[in-house]
């Protein structure tokens, strides 16, 4: 197995340089990948949040890894898929590593491997937990869950949450189908930046990999091919971390808004205008006064600044 992944030379395997083997020592060496783990990204950086772009990127380069290694002349079996397993390039390109648990897939007239069960759980597909039976088809539900926890942005176990919502399938499966529910589960952090269609799709190709039956699931080609043209649909949106920094207390400029704001309905009343034509109105009357209060901030938007405001960008001689 290791001189097989040695041989590979795959876009989305990492590369394993090399190896030691001497006496009780052991050390494998693998390519450098500047961006850690997805496991990192999605739940222990609490600045930046990966955008849709970003995680489709990810799931589709993930996908096509898993798809080499199944339709290999030797088919190979992951077997511990999991979000701590993907690494990321500077370019957020997926690679798969960790292959200690990797296995030869069946030959011949054999359907599965038999093997002690070993895995993460949480990751683990039910059929092999059960029986020790291991298949291509137990690879597709363990990316079936961490497709799940790209749409949702939760660990796929966690014990700090409530009951059913413990268990990230458990709880996220049933909304799935249902693309006017699905916006209960998508990951909060997006903030609705994401094409709904796109993720209604994803989240049938989730369903259907995270099917109970092995034999019900798609194959990883049929995933690659179904995850792939979903990443035309979101080219609007930035491949890069967004990240936000919130001011310490609120601003002359916030406090002046919030003021305001409170009197745009009651004049939306008064005059029988919409709400929102009040607000443009009355910004325009106090853009003169709250112009020198406003702050000057420092926002990154896929590693570009902002140039700031109209105004701004001309008194800057932008």
């Amino acid at each position: 197995m290791r001189a097989f992944l040695m041989g590979c030379f795959h876009p989305h395997l990492v590369k394993l340089v090399g190896y030691c083997y001497q006496e009780h020592h052991r050390m494998l060496v693998y390519e450098y990948m500047a961006r850690g783990s997805l496991e990192h990204h999605l739940f222990k950086n609490l600045l930046a949040s990966l955008p849709w772009a970003t995680r489709l990127k990810i799931a589709v380069g993930a996908a096509k890894g898993l798809a080499f290694l199944h339709e290999a002349e030797t088919p190979v079996i992951y077997r511990d898929f999991k979000a701590s397993n993907i690494l990321l390039e500077s370019d957020y390109t997926a690679k798969l590593s960790d292959f200690g648990l990797a296995k030869e897939g069946p030959s011949g007239d054999d359907t599965h491997v038999s093997t002690r069960v070993m895995g993460t759980h949480g990751y683990a597909a039910p059929e092999y937990i059960l029986t020790g039976h291991l298949t291509a088809r137990s690879d597709v539900y363990s990316f079936g869950v961490v497709l799940l926890e790209l749409l949702t942005g939760r660990r796929s176990v966690d014990k700090r949450r409530r009951g059913r919502e413990q268990n990230l399938v458990d709880w996220a499966r049933p909304y799935l189908r249902r693309p006017d529910k699905l916006h209960r589960v998508m990951d909060p952090s997006l903030e609705g930046s994401y094409s709904a269609e796109a993720a209604a799709k994803a989240a049938t190709v989730a369903y259907n990999c995270l099917h109970s039956v092995p034999k019900n699931r798609p194959t990883m080609r049929e995933v690659v091919d179904s995850l792939e043209p979903l990443m035309r649909m979101s080219r609007d949106v930035p491949a890069g971390l967004f990240v936000y920094t919130a001011p310490s207390e609120p601003s002359p400029a916030a406090k002046v808004v919030a003021d305001k704001a409170a009197e745009d309905g009651e004049e939306a009343k008064d005059s029988g205008i919409s709400p929102a034509a009040a607000a443009r109105k009355k910004c325009q009357r106090s853009a003169v006064h709250t112009e020198s209060a406003a702050p000057k901030y420092a926002s990154s938007v896929a590693g570009k600044e902002s140039r700031g405001s109209p105004t701004q960008r001309r008194d800057r001689g932008a």
